[in-house]
């Protein structure tokens, strides 16, 4: 099988690479060369832009093509035009943000999902070209605009394609830091304020157990929607898990959500892993992956990406984290 990640540097294309490659793919990756990553030996790199010139791909042929940085219509459209024919299975990496509403439990994938409006378009519209492989760069439109290029998919190839909704990516190598910031914090030790109920949800999966199930899925040639992500677990657990795993010496002082607004910071963004508190966010972080789970996907323990994640990070503990929140700010919470 000849495959085509298509951002085969970053966090997730990365790992696909890797297990494409294990499974004895013949690989090549269409990357705008921005992103440094070691790659396979064997592995072909193709230097080209998604957004712009896709000439490097005139007169490839492959079997299968996993798409980790589809963010607009448009976009997928195009690279569909050109690799589309000979396909026999187009593997795209959603989000479980197509939902837009969490105020019930369990959304399967069946349950209906809005999609983009004119709102979203001109969002689309007004960004400049650097901006457009940046998935952060769409704010609230980040999940209409999933679900529009999940559509553009099934009407284009229809049984050849596979949609993966993907809930919190998370490892070694993630400069998201949504759990690299917990896990880096608690390392620190002392009072650490957790402004959420203890048995509220969580949900995230490593990613190499995502990639792993995206190449499965793709090698199998199924033709299905999943929510990839783990089962559900208390935040409580994860956070003791984190503890345990640094051997820190911290102590997690839990709060009322309430503080975060008289502290005036922002869930989720600001201080990652804490959802929103209103109804439209209750169940965020609790969404069923049956289907994926009875197809193949299989999530290593908690400690596993945990230890790893901790060992990357202390590498380099020089580096600012990319969300989180500050000395003073967590003086305010525990005030």
């Amino acid at each position: 099988m000849k495959a085509l990640v298509v951002g085969g540097t970053g966090f997730l294309g990365g790992a696909i690479v890797e297990a494409a490659v294990a499974a004895g793919c013949e690989v090549a990756v269409l990357s705008r060369g921005q992103t440094a990553r070691t790659l396979p030996q064997s592995v072909q790199v193709l230097q080209g832009d998604r957004h712009g010139d896709l000439a490097v791909l005139a007169g490839e042929r492959f079997d299968l093509v996993f798409d980790t940085c589809g963010y607009t219509p448009e976009a997928v459209e195009r690279l569909l035009q050109v690799v589309g024919p000979s396909l026999r299975r187009y593997l795209f990496v959603s989000s479980v943000s197509v939902y837009g509403d969490y105020s019930k439990p369990q959304l399967s994938e069946t349950d209906p999902v809005p999609t983009a409006g004119e709102a979203d378009y001109e969002l689309v519209r007004g960004l400049p070209a650097e901006r457009r492989s940046d998935a952060f760069a769409y704010g609230p439109s980040y999940g209409p605009l999933k679900r529009a290029c999940e559509v553009v998919a099934q009407d284009r190839l229809g049984e050849r394609a596979i949609l993966l909704r993907s809930g919190l990516l998370v490892g070694a190598g993630d400069t998201s830091d949504r759990l690299t910031w917990w896990v880096r914090r608690i390392d620190q030790g002392g009072r650490v304020p957790v402004p959420a109920e203890r048995d509220s949800f969580f949900q995230m999966i490593d990613v190499r157990d995502a990639a792993a199930f995206a190449v499965r899925a793709a090698l199998d040639e199924r033709s299905r929607i999943y929510n990839m992500t783990s089962r559900d677990m208390p935040l409580s657990a994860l956070l003791d898990a984190i503890v345990a795993v640094t051997g820190a010496e911290a102590e997690l002082v839990w709060l009322p959500a309430e503080k975060l607004q008289a502290a005036g910071i922002e869930p989720w963004n600001e201080l990652p892993l804490i959802a929103p508190s209103d109804a439209r966010w209750r169940c965020f972080l609790q969404i069923d992956t049956e289907k994926a789970h009875r197809h193949g996907l299989s999530c290593r323990p908690i400690a596993e990406t945990l230890t790893d994640l901790l060992r990357w990070d202390r590498t380099q503990r020089d580096r600012p984290l990319s969300c989180g929140i500050s000395p003073a700010q967590e003086q305010a919470l525990l005030a």
